[in-house]
């Protein structure tokens, strides 16, 4: 691509001459019809293509076909409606295009400087001493760097290099570049520009121009989902205004502009009206062609609209046509602010000089800051090993990191001493536990400003809360107003603030009063479990802090990089958590992704008299051998979704790496397999985990289970018997007061006749983190339901909770 050439079609040659005129300096190609212009597209790929409204959608096919990274903008006079409305069903089709003033002046010339402020970033010499190497053509090439942009690097050759091996568009594999042998740069994608002769003042060889884009291992790999259905996206856009979601503009790059606080649907005129603008003025006029952003329900929505009309602070926008779905990182990244300050601070491996700024946004897994392209340079892959990271609380933190991208910035407080703002995203490479705890905590609170880390309250708080609610565990029972359960109070300042990863535990709080808890727990080593969620006796169900809570949850689980899976759990006695729950359950049902289990705790006090097994059922510790025969056994008998979110494969049967984990924070998490062998083989086997006490309240996971090799031979019940009684004795050796079976349908009989009680049967949902998203979509879509009815309306039907 010639990144100064710039193709104008025009039908009128005495515009066309007075656009040249303006873009003096660009190499200007002109066009006086779509002909005439795939000419010159099948020649050479220029950087910018200004067309003329009536043109440009027929030409939109041969743009894609010969020279789909051209940037595309249409000369549009902001006095012609019809073209305007022309450009919207464009523009809502999907099409990504700028919209600029059919009028050669200055201003005009300004922005075609901005549309190509990537392509022709400023240039700096670096710091020292920098080589670069990569491979192209099988040939592997080296060459010292002489100059450093946002956009490419300028790289020497030497006269010998076989040079027609390096024509523009090569593509450059694995460009690394070093100083001495500290890696400085790793690009994901490098190309090459321009390669010509060295002048006779520089030398002997060649200057080998490259073009940088961001890391091509993280660019989206599919094409979003994409809705396209005018009824369900006017019925998206008015519950998002319901439910007093934010909305945004942004430009085709993905920068977001303006954020707005209230909007309106205007179904009759299909408009949407945007108010409360966070940035004042006149940023918006008529025929602007921007993307419409909004994040409802955990999944961001894009769609591509166009400006109808614009005051100082509301903009109206045509309804988009189309809605894309995307489930990203910035679904949970949140905006750095004053009563939540971020700063980071490195020194340049480029330049060396020192860099400190503000954070424009960030979350666990990369943030974003603002530079001035006018005289700094951060190409895509860049690496930063020293980066400072200044959280809200005055600590420091050190981070590594590598940027990802550059995009334009509006001037702002941030940027308005800055010539060319433009906005840098990094990804995070490496980060220590308090930083990371810190910005999840920020996240919660810019998500749900009621909602704050429970860690930071006395649990007599918390209890106080679960004894309003009569929320009943049998090992701790309320007692004294004044009591607390020492061990739960020791579990919750321990792993509370999640700074270890094996629990977090968020309140819901308002005017200093708690009205809602819920907690996450890492059960195994890559399944995190929702855990004790209680909202306050009284009508809460149009404030939703249940849907909230579970959402945050959710999200939270969903940061933690090595969490595969997340589970929930609920009593099928609670019917309105049963059928709500059950319903989601039954629509996110993916083999494979999810999974719907059930079980019924039975208990019994360990001191309650047992038969004696038979003789000839001797129960022994499993070896190595035994562990691969049960494995292979489970794989063909059960859900491997449940084996996999279980830690029941290979190398993880005994819980290792998960034990380790707790051990590391001084506690304990483990299982102990044994079984009852009969001639063929294993006949049964009995599995027994452990946990420090007060992990899980309802001590579910202090518990044992069963698996029948033969469950329905007439011996069954004898050898279940075996391993019940074996069991029964593990829990007393680890100074459990009763024993409790996670058992099933087919464990009951022989559980009830040794005189276990029945708590009730239990419901165990286990989902990918994939379908997180889609969970909290449906959880919202029941709550919405739900306060439609209010305080004293009708009650809500299984048609309503299934919704």
């Amino acid at each position: 691509m010639t990144t100064r050439a710039v193709l104008v079609v025009h039908p009128e040659a005495e515009r066309r001459g007075r656009l040249r005129a303006l873009l003096d300096g660009y190499d200007v190609l002109e066009a006086s019809n779509r002909q005439e212009a795939v000419e010159f597209l099948t020649k050479s790929a220029p950087a910018l293509v200004l067309t003329h409204p009536d043109i440009f959608p027929r030409l939109l096919k041969d743009l894609e076909r010969y020279t789909p990274r051209s940037i595309r903008a249409v000369l549009c006079p902001r006095d012609n409606a019809q073209a305007h409305h022309s450009l919207v069903d464009v523009a809502a089709a999907g099409h990504m295009f700028f919209t600029l003033e059919d009028d050669p002046t200055p201003a005009l010339r300004r922005a075609v400087q901005e549309l190509l402020e990537l392509r022709e970033s400023e240039r700096r010499e670096p710091h020292g001493v920098l080589e670069a190497s990569f491979v192209a053509d099988g040939t592997t090439f080296r060459a010292r760097v002489l100059d450093v942009a946002t956009g490419g690097l300028g790289l020497r050759l030497d006269s010998s290099v076989r040079i027609e091996r390096l024509t523009p568009g090569t593509a450059l594999e694995g460009l690394q570049v070093l100083r001495g042998e500290t890696l400085v740069l790793r690009a994901g994608h490098a190309t090459v520009r321009m390669v010509r002769p060295l002048r006779a003042n520089e030398g002997h060889g060649f200057h080998l121009g490259v073009s940088l884009e961001r890391p091509m291992e993280h660019s989206r790999a599919s094409a979003a989902p994409l809705l396209n259905d005018a009824v369900r996206i006017r019925g998206l856009l008015r519950r998002a205004v319901r439910a007093g979601v934010g909305f945004g503009l942004r430009t085709h790059e993905g920068n977001r502009l303006v954020d707005f606080t209230r909007a309106e649907v205007l179904p009759e005129e299909s408009r949407l009206l945007l108010r409360d603008q966070s940035q004042p003025g006149e940023l918006f006029h008529p025929g602007d062609v921007v993307r419409l952003c909004l994040d409802f329900g955990g999944v961001c929505h894009v769609g591509t609209t166009a400006v109808l009309a614009a005051e100082a602070h509301q903009v109206e926008v045509a309804l988009p046509r189309a809605l894309s779905l995307h489930h990203r990182r910035n679904s949970l990244r949140f905006r750095s602010t004053a009563e939540r300050p971020f700063a980071v601070s490195f020194h340049s491996p480029l330049t060396g000089e020192s860099v400190v700024r503000p954070l424009l946004d960030l979350h666990t897994g990369g943030f974003a800051f603002p530079f001035d392209a006018g005289r700094e340079a951060f190409p895509p892959g860049l690496l930063l090993d020293e980066v400072t990271l200044q959280l809200p609380d005055g600590r420091r933190s050190r981070c590594r990191a590598q940027v990802q991208d550059t995009g334009q910035l509006t001037v702002t407080e941030e940027g308005a001493s800055m010539s060319r703002p433009r906005r840098c995203g990094l990804r995070i490479l490496e980060l220590e536990p308090e930083a990371r705890t810190a910005i999840l905590d920020a996240f919660i609170q810019a998500r749900c400003p009621d909602a704050r880390d429970a860690s930071e309250l006395p649990f007599s708080e918390v209890w106080d809360l679960f004894r309003a609610a009569d929320v009943r565990f049998p090992d701790y029972p309320f007692h004294e107003p004044s009591t607390t359960p020492e061990v739960l109070s020791d579990a919750h300042q321990r792993l509370g603030n999640g700074i270890h990863g094996l629990s977090k535990a968020i309140v819901y709080q308002r005017d200093d009063r708690l009205y809602g808890h819920i907690s996450g727990l890492r059960i195994y080593s890559k399944t995190w479990l929702s855990q004790h969620l209680v909202v306050r006796p009284g009508y809460h169900r149009h404030e939703s802090i249940s849907q909230e809570l579970v959402a945050l949850a959710a999200d939270y689980a969903e940061s933690l990089e090595d969490v595969e899976y997340l589970r929930a759990l609920w009593r099928c006695r609670n019917r309105w958590t049963s059928r709500i729950y059950g319903a989601i359950a039954s629509r996110l049902e993916r083999p494979g992704l999810s999974c719907l289990h059930a079980f019924t705790p039975c208990r019994l006090p360990v001191d309650a008299a047992l038969p004696e097994p038979r003789a000839d059922l001797r129960v022994r510790p499993a070896e190595v051998s035994d562990l691969r025969w049960l494995e292979q056994h489970l794989r063909e008998t059960q859900d491997v979704v449940r084996l996999r979110s279980s830690d029941l494969v290979e190398g993880e049967m005994l819980m290792g790496t998960l034990g380790g984990r707790y051990s590391d924070a001084g506690l304990r998490r483990s299982r102990r397999i044994a079984l009852v062998e009969g001639r063929e083989g294993p006949r049964g086997f009995v599995l027994m985990e452990d946990s420090t006490p007060g992990l899980f309240w309802a001590e579910w996971y202090n518990s044992f289970s069963l698996v029948m090799v033969e469950p329905d031979v007439q011996e069954a019940d004898a050898v279940r018997r075996a391993l019940v009684t074996h069991a029964v004795a593990d829990s007393a050796r680890r100074g459990r007061s009763t024993a409790e079976c996670l058992a099933t349908d087919a464990d009951l009989p022989a559980l009830e006749s040794l005189g276990f009680h029945n708590l009730g049967k239990v419901m165990e949902f286990t989902a990918h983190r994939r379908l997180v998203r889609d969970w909290n979509a449906y959880l919202l879509a029941v709550f919405e339901r739900l306060a439609v009815h209010g305080r004293g309306g009708g009650r809500a039907d299984d048609k309503d909770i299934a919704a």
